[in-house]
């Protein structure tokens, strides 16, 4: 069975202890050493940065810097150490191996006089490897979780409901409002501060209603579905349909509760001036038994006057309800292409509808192309220059491009976008082909 490589670069001045760490790392059953050896601590650091290697076991004593200089000089513009470090120190240096540690060294070794530490040397290095790993798998997953995040809170700001989740303490203290609530005439900033949060804007009438749906949803799981009054900032009486549902951990734990708040103050009107027509109505029966024939008329004129209303009610309330389903469709199946590209103008996420226009498969695209390098070379031109005013001022508005296929076919596009701050800048895409048609025919 082939062995798997571990690039090792050795700092070390003394031939001595590098032929020592040669002997102790050449008999591992699992793994072979592939081993580089600098005398002192800049030819280290070149060949740090030229190799690259999995590991680097550092002397702390070299004949021109010490392991805290060579430390402070391996890391990047952004304060990473990018290599993974042990510290090999004399046994009167153990306090240093610790401070180089709080710098960014990743364990350290103590050169004992009998050389003990050589048999520990494998299995230090393999697990400072096995953590390294584990650490940029956690640091893979916290990226990806801020881009969902920002791609998550870039869908939900589009639409009308307000969106919001809470923790599932007693308060039900919001995590997250979206800027809807500005409706209310309150900034998000001001109620995420606020322990109750919406809570607090309940009408007071309707708390207990709310308060005792909550608490089932809390203890059955069951989606949480009610309707009630909220207070605006000025005390107007708002109604609003409240429909959240617990989030769970992949091992069933409950986490907070989501949701959305629906304005449908408009519909509760029309169910008001439905009740009032109603009780009219009947006030003239009662009044006008002896002209039956007439109120007959009457009463089916009002009652498909109700229907009609009534059904538009329904419908909107069909709408409401559908909004949930279509923010999973809405990002893929729009009428236009929305993507993003990171700061060098590479592709990073696409919509199917942009893969249409372009043509592509997003394995071909993603992470791969650039948009320059799907336009004809003056709109690839044109999208340079406009692209670096972009990431300027933060905006770009109806710019005409125009695209190559990979059938070899060309459309016209218009492209606006949005920069969005500590992530990739977002892209809407129009096909107008066929009004740049129209405009040559005219």
């Amino acid at each position: 069975m082939k062995r798997q490589h571990i690039r090792v670069l050795i700092v070390e001045d003394d031939l001595v202890d590098r032929m020592a760490c040669r002997r102790a790392l050449a008999h591992d059953p699992d793994y072979e050493y592939v081993l580089s050896e600098a005398e002192t601590g800049r030819e280290g650091l070149q060949l740090a940065h030229a190799q690259k290697p999995d590991c680097v076991l550092l002397d702390y004593h070299l004949p021109d810097l010490n392991g805290l200089e060579f430390l402070a000089e391996l890391r990047n513009d952004l304060g990473e150490t990018t290599v993974p470090v042990m510290m090999l120190t004399g046994a009167d240096n153990a306090s240093v191996a610790v401070e180089a540690m709080k710098r960014g060294a990743q364990d350290y070794l103590v050169k004992d006089v009998n050389r003990q530490y050589l048999e520990l040397l494998p299995s230090v290095i393999q697990r400072v490897l096995r953590e390294r790993r584990t650490l940029m798998e956690k640091k893979k997953v916290e990226e990806h979780l801020v881009r969902a995040e920002a791609k998550y809170r870039f869908l939900v700001e589009q639409i009308p409901a307000i969106t919001y989740t809470t923790a599932l303490d007693a308060s039900g203290k919001l995590l997250y409002i979206s800027p809807q609530v500005r409706q209310l005439g309150f900034s998000p900033e001001e109620l995420l501060a606020e322990p109750e949060g919406l809570l607090k804007q309940i009408h007071p009438e309707d708390r207990t209603l709310v308060y005792s749906e909550i608490a089932r949803g809390y203890e059955s799981g069951e989606p949480v579905r009610c309707e009630y009054r909220l207070l605006t900032r000025d005390g107007e009486v708002r109604w609003f349909l409240n429909e959240a549902s617990l989030v769970r951990h992949e091992s069933g734990e409950p986490l907070f509760l989501q949701g959305f708040l629906v304005d449908i103050t408009r519909d509760k009107e029309v169910e008001e001036e439905l009740r009032q027509h109603r009780r009219r109505l009947e006030e003239l029966v009662a009044k006008r038994a002896m002209q039956f024939e007439k109120q007959t008329a009457i009463l089916e004129s009002a009652n498909a006057s109700l229907s009609a209303m009534l059904g538009e009610c329904r419908q909107t309330g069909n709408e409401l309800r559908k909004y949930a389903d279509q923010l999973a469709d809405l990002y893929h199946n729009a009428p236009c292409g929305y993507y993003s590209l990171d700061p060098d103008g590479v592709f990073v996420q696409i919509n199917d509808a942009g893969l249409k226009l372009f043509g592509q498969t997003r394995e071909d695209i993603v992470g791969k192309m650039k948009l320059t390098d799907l336009l004809t070379p003056a709109s690839g031109k044109a999208f340079h220059e406009h692209y670096t005013r972009f990431k300027e001022c933060g905006w770009l508005r109806d710019l005409q491009l125009e695209i190559t296929r990979e059938d070899g076919t060309n459309l016209s596009v218009l492209l606006n976008a949005t920069a969005i701050k500590d992530a990739a800048s977002r892209f809407v895409m129009f096909d107008i082909t066929g009004r740049k048609r129209a405009e040559q025919v005219l």
